[in-house]
């Protein structure tokens, strides 16, 4: 998953729980990671421009939804994104700005309409030779929910799990209380410091922001959540864009797209689905919280953030 994933669930006996869930993440990650060379997603991309690939239907259910939010952001979020994150290689040992060409012909190679898929046998296909599929914005969220979903099958009633940016929290703390989530501040010079608290229950928390993975190059600072139409970084005055909702699957795809948006468009697009809310960090230090959630929100950093109307 490239991150830390840490899981916590609270009653009797549940060791031998948390570790068939801690392989049950495993077990996905085998299935979608980019980072795995027989993983079903290179097999997809290994036969781009050729055939399709009879995905299990992990995979392909990701590949359904990833599609219907690159449908919804028009574009915004999109699961072919890969050729264009491997050109960049943010946060691998060959990452790089790359020159305007070489980000053209690539580029050229990102449109998910070009992703066709066959729910009769679950084939997946891509249309175009090159063409790369990347399903790290929203792999994460699926594993989440599929951990939360297994651990009410064993009857836990109380838990939560975190995977990097994702946090889903399953019931309510074991004395009742509502569990409390910290939204990182994402200009703070160490990870931990929160800018906010946001109080929840049977809910997850997903943040995509330009701290998590970047590099500075001649003083700019070129972050990892890459827009599909320019694949430059993001750069609309948004720094930080988290999704409050009942389904990490949903939360994961859309902190990227809103990410990418921006606050007009992005707030735009949360303020039509239901049960979706929004907290979005910007540069100037304003922080925009969707209506239902404003109660539920505790800034902490007043002296340094304020709350846009």
């Amino acid at each position: 998953m490239g991150t830390i994933v840490q899981l916590k669930a609270y009653g009797k006996n549940l060791e031998g729980t948390v570790k068939e869930a801690f392989t049950l993440i495993d077990h996905l990650e085998q299935k979608m990671s980019l980072n795995i060379e027989g993983s079903e997603i290179n097999q997809v991309n290994n036969l781009a421009g050729q055939k399709g690939f009879q995905a299990s239907d992990d995979t392909y259910l990701v590949i359904d939804k990833a599609l219907n939010y690159a449908k919804l952001s028009q574009g915004s979020f999109d699961p072919s994104i890969g050729p264009v994150v491997k050109l960049w290689g943010i946060g691998s040992e060959k990452q790089r700005v790359p020159s305007k060409e070489e980000l053209a012909a690539k580029l050229k190679l990102v449109d998910y309409r070009q992703i066709q898929l066959n729910p009769d046998n679950k084939s997946i296909s891509l249309t175009t030779e090159g063409m790369i599929l990347d399903v790290g914005g929203i792999a994460k969220g699926y594993a989440a929910d599929k951990v939360i979903e297994f651990l009410k099958s064993q009857g836990v009633k109380s838990a939560y799990v975190s995977l990097g940016g994702n946090v889903s929290v399953l019931g309510t703390k074991p004395d009742g209380s509502n569990w409390k989530v910290g939204i990182q501040d994402p200009k703070a010079k160490s990870r931990g410091e929160v800018v906010g608290v946001v109080s929840l229950k049977d809910k997850t928390v997903v943040t995509s922001g330009n701290y998590e993975r970047y590099f500075i190059e001649d003083g700019v600072r070129y972050h990892h959540i890459l827009n599909p139409k320019t694949g430059y970084p993001a750069k609309n005055g948004v720094i930080s864009a988290t999704i409050i909702a009942e389904s990490s699957f949903d939360a994961d795809a859309l902190s990227t797209a809103v990410y990418i948006l921006g606050i007009k468009h992005g707030l735009e697009l949360v303020n039509q689905l239901d049960g979706i809310e929004a907290i979005l960090i910007t540069e100037e230090n304003q922080i925009y919280v969707t209506a239902n959630l404003k109660d539920k929100f505790k800034l902490t950093k007043k002296n340094k953030y304020t709350l846009a109307n």
